[in-house]
């Protein structure tokens, strides 16, 4: 029997699952192995190779997570602070609770904010403050730290505290507290940089079940916290 290699293993669960494309890197023993299948999109077809970039939704919350805890490490920042210390203008509902949130209630998802709010605000470097100004309308779930509950919010309001604490724009921070040092040059969140380099679209099943492109490639701005980045499979381009 043959042995079973990278490519065979991606080419079947793109076909297994109806990707158009897909793409892997693997890191292990010191050495780095890539394998792509398909193509960017069934409208403008295009081979997927291993710097194809794809949005990945929600990993983008371990790069947000990563910033924090630089900042954490350096002094600036402390988990068990309230967040009003970093953010005394944020006005949710519940008063009481909103008191009691700390930073480390954000992070584990303990906050007891809802999922999201459905609101854009735009794509300029206010994008993060102008959101944060709306959560009024936000609902509040349970008293911080009484259960847990996934909220692409409390990303975003990680994201306006680091930006409050360095005084960069958030993508700007973590391309410097975490892309540049570790060469993470595939690693973008700016949607005309990405969409400058051969991406890979996403699709859905129609009403027939035929596959057709999703029209949005990623989330407004301000959810970069929580699912801006889009990456590549070789995501370390430079040593």
């Amino acid at each position: 029997m043959s042995e079973i290699t990278l490519s065979d293993v991606v080419r079947h669960a793109a076909e297994k699952f109806a990707a158009p494309g897909l793409s892997v890197g693997v890191w292990a023993d010191g050495a780095e192995t890539y394998a792509a299948h398909g193509v960017t999109s069934l409208e403008e077809p295009q081979p997927i190779t291993r710097d194809t970039l794809y949005s990945v939704g929600s990993t983008s919350k371990p790069f947000t997570a990563t910033a924090l805890m630089h900042l954490v490490a350096q002094g600036k920042v402390d988990l068990d602070a309230p967040i009003r210390r970093y953010l005394p203008e944020l006005t949710l509902p519940n008063e009481q609770w909103t008191a009691r949130i700390t930073v480390l209630n954000l992070l584990n998802h303990t906050a007891g904010l809802d999922w999201r709010l459905i609101v854009d605000t735009g794509d300029g470097d206010d994008a993060l403050a102008d959101f944060i100004a709306r959560l009024s309308g936000l609902e509040q779930i349970a008293a911080p730290g009484t259960r847990a509950s996934y909220s692409q919010v409390g990303f975003s309001i990680i994201a306006r505290i680091i930006e409050k604490v360095t005084g960069m724009t958030f993508e700007r921070a973590v391309q410097t507290l975490v892309l540049e040092p570790l060469g993470l040059a595939n690693t973008l969140y700016a949607l005309d940089e990405i969409t400058a380099r051969p991406v890979a679209w996403g699709h859905n099943a129609d009403s027939n079940g035929e596959l057709v492109l999703a029209r949005q490639w990623k989330d407004n701005r301000a959810n970069n916290g929580g699912g801006g980045v889009a990456s590549s499979a070789r995501i370390r381009t430079t040593r």
